[in-house]
């Protein structure tokens, strides 16, 4: 997929004009660049499986960014590198022999949820290639629902950030009560929008 920003200001206000949401282009268009723009392209998140792998060398292991990168927006990088670390420390405590095969086992455990995170948001874009289950659908409608009442609901946006640092488990956020204040949420942001209709010339 071709979605690189232009660096020139004119091309880059005008690619964030076309973007899906209207909110940085708003914030932008009238104000006054500081720096030259810069190039930023991250190709993907990566994941390689050695978990899957049926020997391994003696004496090497596989680490951080070489099991799985991230793009850096999501913030998620370091924290898994730091449970990673606590999973090797458990490994090693355990001796050395067949260490490799243990530690990516947990270490693929521990990939998961924050993999998960990365993708199925990368898929919230249309121009972003992959497959769309329903699972993946109705996690982003509902994430996209959850966003919008944060903005009014400090413990929500409290529990994302959770969430979203691997603080709490993902299945948080569909608590009953975070869910009744999502729903509440997006019944509220419905009737704003229809009364703001009627009072349209």
């Amino acid at each position: 997929m071709d979605d690189q920003a232009p660096v020139d200001d004119a091309g880059f206000l005008e690619f964030a004009r076309s973007l899906q949401k209207p909110e940085i282009f708003n914030v932008i268009q009238d104000a006054e660049p500081l720096t030259p723009l810069a190039a930023y392209r991250f190709v993907s998140n990566t994941r390689r499986h050695y978990e899957k792998l049926a020997r391994f060398p003696e004496g090497y292991l596989v680490y951080g960014d070489a099991l799985c990168s991230f793009d850096p927006v999501y913030g998620q990088g370091m924290t898994v590198a730091c449970v990673e670390s606590q999973a090797l420390r458990e490994c090693l405590a355990k001796g050395i022999q067949g260490i490799a095969r243990r530690f990516f086992q947990m270490a693929s455990r521990l990939i998961d949820t924050p993999w998960q995170i990365a993708v199925g948001s990368d898929l919230q874009n249309p121009r972003v290639e992959g497959r769309r289950t329903a699972q993946v659908r109705f996690v982003n409608w509902y994430i996209a629902n959850f966003y919008r009442a944060a903005q009014r609901d400090a413990a929500l946006a409290s529990r994302f950030l959770e969430v979203a640092n691997l603080m709490q488990q993902p299945t948080a956020l569909l608590s009953p009560a975070n869910a009744l204040k999502v729903w509440l949420g997006r019944r509220d942001i419905q009737h704003r929008d229809l009364d703001q209709g009627h009072q349209s010339p």
